[in-house]
C-alpha cells in the first residue's frame, strides 16, 4: 500500500512550547499535529479513538468550531483566500499549541477539515496528513441512508459543483444517487490533490477497509506518521471491536442500475484509489 512501508514507528517527543506568542514567532514550526481528509462515514471516529491509546497524543473527531459552513467557503474559494490561513489559526491555535505545550501531538479527524487542508498545510509546517478513504459503494449507501441531498439538515453545508463547472447545470436535475456519488468522488479528488502537493513524510493514504482489518503494518504506519509508539494490540482490538458511529441499520444493496449511475461519477477516482467496480451492487 502506498507510503506504508516507508514509515517506521518512533517515541513521540514534541517540543516544549510555551505559549502562542512563542509559537507564532517560531512560524509553529516544531509544532507537531495530524489532520484527516476524508468525506465522513468512513471510521473517522474510531480513528481518533485509536490515537487516543496514545498517552502522547489529543485526538478529537469533531472538536468545537466543527467549521461545517466556513470549510465549505473554503471550498467554495478552492481555499485560495490568505482568509483561510487566519482561520484555521483562529479556529485551532490554542488547542494544537495546549497538546504541545503538554507533549502531546494534536490529531484531529473532522472530515470537514479536508476542504481547508492547504490552508492547514500551510500554517502548521510540521503537520501530518492522513487521507481516509473507503470503497464509493459503501459511503454512497450509507449517505443515502441518511438522506444525503435529500432530507439531511448538513445538506445546506455539503459541497456541489462550483458554480462555473459543467455539473452544477446538470445538479438540479440529477437523482440522489448520483448526487452522492459525485459528492464522494469530489471530496476525495480534493483529498488527493492535496497529499499529492506534500512530501512523502507528510501523507499517508489510508483505505478504510485497512484500518478496519487491523492490518498490523497499517496501524503501524498511523502512530509513525505522528512520531507515536504503536499501542497494544489488546487496545487496538477493542476499539476496532467498537464499532463507532456504524449505521444504525444496514444500508440497502444497490441495484445493478444503480452501480451503473454512481460510477457514471463515482469510476474514475476509484479507480486512482484502487477500488474495483464491483459485477453487481
Amino acid at each position: 500500500m502506498r507510503a506504508l512501508s516507508r514509515l517506521r514507528a518512533q517515541p513521540a517527543r514534541p517540543p516544549f512550547v510555551r505559549d502562542l506568542a512563542e509559537a507564532y514567532a517560531r512560524g509553529w514550526v516544531g509544532v507537531p499535529c495530524v489532520f484527516v481528509l476524508s468525506t465522513g462515514r468512513v471510521g473517522s471516529q474510531t480513528l481518533a479513538a485509536l490515537y487516543a491509546l496514545s498517552p502522547h497524543a489529543h485526538a478529537e473527531h469533531e472538536p468545537s468550531p466543527v467549521l461545517t459552513y466556513a470549510s465549505f467557503e473554503a471550498y467554495r474559494d478552492r481555499c485560495e483566500s490568505p482568509h483561510w490561513r487566519t482561520l484555521v489559526y483562529g479556529a485551532r491555535d490554542e488547542t494544537v499549541l495546549n497538546a504541545a505545550a503538554r507533549g502531546r501531538v494534536y490529531v484531529e479527524t473532522n472530515n470537514r477539515l479536508t476542504y481547508l487542508a492547504p490552508a492547514l498545510a500551510d500554517a502548521f509546517p510540521d503537520s501530518r496528513f492522513i487521507h481516509l478513504h473507503r470503497d464509493p459503494l459503501a459511503v454512497i449507501r450509507s449517505g443515502m441512508a441518511r438522506g444525503y441531498f435529500v432530507d439531511n439538515g448538513w445538506d445546506y453545508a455539503r459541497i456541489r459543483p462550483r458554480l462555473a463547472e459543467p455539473d452544477a447545470a446538470l445538479w438540479p436535475r440529477m437523482s440522489q444517487i448520483e448526487r452522492c456519488a459525485w459528492w464522494w468522488a469530489r471530496v476525495n479528488d480534493e483529498a488527493l490533490d492535496v497529499m499529492g502537493r506534500l512530501p512523502p513524510e507528510r501523507r499517508l493514504d489510508l483505505p478504510a477497509e485497512r484500518l478496519f482489518g487491523a492490518d498490523p503494518t497499517t496501524i503501524a504506519a498511523l502512530f509513525a506518521l505522528a512520531g507515536l509508539r504503536t499501542p497494544p494490540p489488546g487496545g487496538v482490538a477493542k476499539v476496532l471491536g467498537a464499532r463507532l458511529n456504524a449505521q444504525g441499520r444496514r444500508a440497502a444493496p444497490l441495484a445493478a442500475a444503480d452501480v451503473d449511475a454512481a460510477y457514471a461519477f463515482a469510476g474514475p477516482t476509484a479507480e486512482r484509489l484502487g477500488y474495483q467496480r464491483p459485477i453487481s451492487g
